[in-house]
Formats: structure tokens, sequence, C-alpha cells
């Protein structure tokens, strides 16, 4: 396939290919040159080079979400082979800013409880921003997301409604990525879904988060390994 695309064009895009960070990742581009996405799995933000073309010099169409600071749509444009990097270190800047953002959407108890989960877990492997679970991780993994799946609303009142059913979608979001994202963007999404359990009381804890111990750590997942929490038990 790349003997298709003019060496050139290969030698401008090779650079982005090594490029990594805490809140972006490179997919598969399908169709396109490159193909850049939101680690965030509630994110539909990316960046994508899809074509080239030479008129007097070597261009490409980049299409990118979000636009800028001002709006969420996306753009679409041509530039030159020697904008890509000012342009894709301004799509950079927008994702550190909605990191780094406080609004009334940003659940500080969930948050705290997300932090102290994810910061349980030691990821040993050096390619865990890059490489996925193995597939004996991936069924473990899934089985207990399963359970989660299946029993939450056992646990539904009229006061927590919307909040149990939120963990439920979450959990159904997580378990269809995980073969798709690297171990360390799994194991922040299954944190943030342990922080909103958390939340909602102790009866949860001791149902899911003892469950999670028995199939997830218990069992061998070989980059993680327990720190001695509390909250998470063996039965």
């Amino acid at each position: 396939m790349k003997k298709k695309i003019p060496l050139e064009v290969l030698e401008i895009i090779q650079p982005f290919l090594d490029k990594k960070g805490s809140n972006f990742e490179i997919a598969q581009p399908n169709n396109f040159l490159l193909c850049f996405k939101d680690k965030d799995i509630d994110s539909d933000f990316y960046f994508n080079v899809e074509e080239f073309k030479y008129e007097k010099e070597l261009q490409f169409k980049i299409d990118w979400k979000p636009q800028h600071k001002l709006t969420t749509a996306n753009g679409n444009i041509w530039v030159k082979g020697g904008q890509l990097e000012d342009r894709f270190s301004n799509w950079l800047q927008l994702l550190d800013g909605y990191d780094k953002v406080k609004s009334v959407y940003d659940d500080p108890i969930i948050k705290a409880y997300s932090d102290e989960f994810y910061a349980e877990f030691e990821i040993i492997d050096e390619d865990a921003d890059s490489s996925p679970l193995s597939t004996k991780q991936v069924l473990l993994l899934d089985s207990h997301l399963e359970n989660i799946e299946n029993k939450i609303e056992d646990f539904q009142s009229d006061s927590n409604k919307e909040e149990i059913l939120q963990i439920k979608s979450d959990v159904i979001e997580l378990r269809k990525i995980l073969t798709k994202k690297s171990k360390k963007i799994i194991i922040k999404s299954l944190s943030k879904i342990w922080g909103k359990i958390a939340k909602q009381g102790t009866s949860l804890l001791k149902e899911f988060l003892t469950e999670g111990k028995k199939h997830v750590i218990k069992q061998a997942i070989n980059f993680l390994y327990d720190n001695g929490m509390d909250l998470i038990q063996k039965q």
C-alpha cells in the first residue's frame, strides 16, 4: 500500500507516527493518511489527514474537531505540508484546554474516587499507552463488566435512577472497546465507572468491587498489581 503513495508524502507524515500524548492516540487511518482521536471514550474529537494533491506544491486535506475554542464543530481545509505540524499542535492545545478547565459537568466526588482507584493500579508494561489487553485479560474484565451490567439496576431507586442508568451505559460502551483501545485507556475508563459506583454507596461497593477483585485482580491480569486496596477485598 505504501508504494502507491509518493515518497515525499510518506516522509512528511512519518514524524506523526511517533507522536504520543496523554490525551490522544493514533487510530487506524482506513482510507486516510493519518487519523488521531481523543483518548476520552466519551469524546468525538479527532484530527485526520485525509488526502494529498499537487498544485505547484504538495498540499494535504485535513479534517479536525473541534475547529477552535468558539465551537465544537469540525473544520476541513487544504494546507501546505509545512503547516501540518502547526495545525496538529493547535488541536492538541484544544484537548489540553478541555482537560484543564473546570465546569459544572465535573463531579469532584466521582473524580476523587476515580483517582483513588486508578492510583491503586500500576501499569508495568512499557507499551501500555499503545498496546491492547491480551485476550485473557479482555475475557476477565468483560466478565466483571457483564456482572455490573446485569445487576446494577437492582440498586436503582427513584432518587438515583439517572446515575444508575448512566453507569450501565458506561459499562456497555466500555465492553465494546475492550479489544480496540490501549491498556491505559481501558483502566482509566474502568476507574471512572468504579468512581461512579463508589459514589452510590457502600452496598454497591461491596457488591461490585469485591467482584472486581475476584474476577480482575485475583485471576492474574498481569500488568496490574494490588496495593492492598481496602475497598476491593478477596471474597
